[in-house]
């Protein structure tokens, strides 16, 4: 009898470890965001302006070409997808959304922020044909 609970324990403790884990999750969903595409180079730099205001980026695309779905990464190491950008259209972006490829958030700052937040300094947009560069607008001296 005593070893028809050990098993029954074991097969227990599996199931709640991958309960907590989200049995149907894949691993890119538990790790975070993808790792910067170290192989691709810049191919040129749109006249898209990214302005960071506190705990949120706003892009404003004031470029003549209109930008599909791709992934906007910032400082080369935290990303996000994005649906697109059309000619003249403004969005407003959660820095918490962005992670790197361990799962870490950037560190946007804010009132309850308990450590120093992460500069914007550099922003691009992955495509599948191309990396651009984005115009970084710096933050104003506090």
């Amino acid at each position: 009898m005593q070893r028809g609970v050990a098993k029954w324990s074991a097969a227990a403790a599996c199931a709640g470890v991958a309960a907590l884990l989200g049995a149907g999750c894949s691993r890119a969903s538990l790790s975070g965001g993808a790792a910067y595409p170290t192989g691709r180079a810049q191919a040129v730099t749109e006249n898209i302006q990214v302005t960071r205001r506190e705990t949120h980026i706003t892009l404003t695309n004031t470029s003549a070409r209109a930008f599909g779905a791709g992934t906007l990464w910032l400082n080369a190491q935290y990303s996000r997808g994005i649906d697109g950008l059309a000619i003249g259209e403004t969005l407003t972006l959660d820095l918490r959304e962005f992670r790197n490829e361990f799962g870490e958030k950037f560190r946007g700052g804010g009132f309850f922020a308990t450590e120093r937040p992460d500069k914007l300094v550099q922003a691009q947009l992955e495509l599948p044909e191309e990396m651009v560069g984005l115009i970084v607008i710096a933050e104003p001296l506090r």
